[in-house]
């Protein structure tokens, strides 16, 4: 009986410990998935704030709260501008009690560990990341406004599909900072009005220096991936994909659709006087 009693209460002991530890596993983890959704929380707050920080000043810059609009002499609570400025108001409103939140249940505090601590495949998701937004800011801000519409395409096309398509180890991060470089260098010719003195001289004088700077690119890939079979097919199959879209979807756009484009420059010109050739 003794013996049984034994076995009974070192039973009933594991029962009772392997209980306490899944109950404590099952709150830790529920503890470590709500630090993680605050964390996202965090990052979702400081765009919303961002966001409606820039509504604001666009808004207020952009838009007159007082002015005469077809004779008529309009007041402020009237304006156009009253609503997107209420807009992002409340969405800074709701940015800063998110982030408040996510401030109190650690996860802006989970959010600066990882980004001090990270691992090489989310540090490669990060700059995957960035390259992409600088691949869409660097088109949409420095390319579009100033450069032939149709080598801008070509060249987006270009580095965003490399930068998925030539997944070797390294490639992502000497890419990335291959074409920030040449952006950059754009970036502070178009800020000094080197650009204008350029044009002077010769009309499309931007566009062939966008296009060396394709050519650049395209040749830096070559260097990378010399040797590599596999890679060298990859980068002909990214070549073909930039051009061959932008070959076929601007000039319907612009023959067919009769759409306007941003920047008709000396690729645009160049298909103009195949067209009319060919009239």
């Amino acid at each position: 009986m003794g013996g049984i009693r034994v076995i009974r209460y070192h039973s009933l002991s594991f029962v009772s410990f392997v209980t306490i530890r899944v109950i404590r596993v099952y709150h830790l983890r529920k503890t470590m998935d709500k630090v993680e959704l605050r964390k996202k929380d965090f990052i979702t707050s400081i765009i919303l704030i961002a966001f409606g920080i820039w509504m604001l000043v666009y808004t207020i810059t952009a838009v007159p709260m007082k002015d005469s609009f077809g004779g008529v002499m309009n007041i402020w609570y009237v304006s156009p501008g009253l609503f997107p400025i209420c807009l992002g108001g409340l969405i800074i409103i709701m940015g800063i009690v998110l982030c408040r939140r996510a401030i109190k249940d650690g996860g802006a505090k989970k959010f600066f560990e990882d980004l001090s601590h990270q691992k090489k495949d989310s540090s490669g998701k990060t700059l995957r990341f960035l390259g992409i937004l600088l691949v869409i800011v660097a088109y949409v801000y420095l390319y579009i406004p100033r450069i032939d519409y149709f080598l801008s395409t070509m060249l987006c096309l270009m580095v965003f599909i490399s930068l998925f398509y030539l997944d070797r180890p390294g490639f992502l991060k000497r890419l990335f900072t291959f074409y920030l470089v040449g952006c950059l260098f754009l970036l502070i010719v178009f800020l000094t009005g080197i650009d204008r003195q350029l044009n002077e001289r010769f009309l499309y004088s931007m566009d062939l220096l966008v296009f060396l700077f394709f050519l650049a690119y395209f040749t830096y890939c070559r260097i990378l991936i010399r040797g590599d079979g596999v890679l060298k097919k990859k980068l002909r199959i990214t070549l073909i994909m930039s051009i061959v879209p932008s070959l076929v979807l601007i000039p319907s756009f612009k023959y067919l659709l009769l759409v306007p484009l941003p920047v008709e420059g000396g690729f645009i010109e160049l298909m103009n006087i195949i067209r009319y050739a060919f009239r």
